[in-house]
C-alpha cells in the first residue's frame, strides 16, 4: 500500500502484452500522453529488450517484462532509482522464497549465488532540467530454463534456483508492494534504506573494474553513498565517486 495515501498507486492500471519490442517505449509513449504515476506495462516476451549501455536484454517467454512509470517530486534524487529497483527485486525473492539470498550489484543488478536474476533500467525524461517522468523497467528471469551463451554462465532464473516454476503474477503483486513501499519511504527518510543497500551488497570491500564515459577505473569498494553513488578506493589511494548513471561493473561479484 502507498505510504501517503493508503492507495495502491503502482499497477493501479496495468496495460498487458503478449511480445512487444520493448516495454519501456509503450510505457514511454503512454507517459508522454499523461499517464498517471504507477502506470505498469506488461509483457510476456520482448524482442528489442535494452539493458544499461544499449545491451541487449534478453526477455523470452518465462520472464518478468515490466516498465513502470514514475513521476517524483523536484526534490527527488532520481539517480537513487535503479538501486532502489535492485532493492525490491532484491526483497521480493527474500520475501517469497526464504531459503534463498539474493543480493545486489550495484548499481541495478539483483544477483543469486554470483548469477544474475533481474536487472532494472531507469530513463528520465526532462524539460529544462526538471524531471518530467521516469520509466523505471524491470526484468526478472522467472521461468527461464535455457539461456544462449555467454548468459549461461552469468544468469540465472528462480526456477533454476527453487527446483520448481513460480508464478509470474504473484511475484509481480509481490515486486510491485516493495517497489512502491521503497519509492514513498526514500522520499522521507533514505537512511534506512541505504542501510539495507549496503546489506545487500554483494561488492563492498571487494575489487572491482568499473566501466564510465571517462574509461575503466579498478578499485576497491568503499561504500555507496546518499545518492546511489559508489565510492572506489583507487590503486593509487584516491578516492573516486562514481555515478549510478554513468557507471556499470565489468569486473567483480
Amino acid at each position: 500500500m502507498s505510504l501517503v495515501s493508503g492507495v495502491r498507486i503502482f499497477g493501479k492500471k496495468i496495460y498487458t502484452y503478449a511480445q512487444v519490442k520493448s516495454t519501456d517505449k509503450i510505457a514511454c509513449q503512454l507517459a508522454e500522453q499523461g499517464a498517471e504515476e504507477g502506470t505498469l506495462v506488461v509483457a510476456e516476451e520482448q524482442i528489442e529488450g535494452e539493458g544499461r549501455a544499449g545491451h541487449y536484454w534478453f526477455s523470452p517467454q518465462g520472464g518478468l517484462w515490466l516498465s513502470l512509470i514514475l513521476r517524483p517530486p523536484t526534490s527527488f534524487c532520481v539517480s537513487r532509482l535503479s538501486i532502489l529497483g535492485a532493492i525490491g527485486i532484491a526483497r521480493s525473492v527474500r520475501k517469497m522464497f526464504s531459503l534463498l539470498s539474493p543480493r545486489i550489484r550495484w548499481p541495478n543488478d539483483a544477483i543469486i549465488n554470483g548469477k544474475k536474476v533481474g536487472g532494472v533500467l531507469c530513463k528520465a525524461r526532462s524539460i529544462r532540467k526538471r524531471v518530467i517522468f521516469v520509466i523505471m523497467g524491470i526484468g526478472v528471469n522467472i521461468n527461464i530454463e535455457e539461456f544462449p551463451s555467454p548468459l549461461c554462465f552469468t544468469a540465472t532464473s528462480l526456477k533454476r534456483e527453487i527446483g520448481h516454476s513460480v508464478s509470474n503474477e504473484i511475484f509481480q503483486e509481490c515486486l510491485l508492494e516493495e517497489l512502491e513501499r521503497l519509492y514513498f519511504s526514500s522520499q522521507n527518510d533514505f537512511s534506512s534504506i541505504l542501510e539495507e543497500i549496503r546489506g545487500f551488497s554483494s561488492l563492498l570491500g571487494k575489487q572491482v573494474g568499473v566501466q564510465t564515459r571517462e574509461g575503466e577505473f579498478l578499485g576497491v569498494v568503499q561504500d555507496i553513498d546518499e545518492e546511489g553513488g559508489l565510492i572506489l578506493r583507487l590503486e593509487s589511494g584516491m578516492q573516486k565517486r562514481i555515478s549510478s548513471e554513468e557507471g556499470y561493473i565489468v569486473d567483480g561479484i
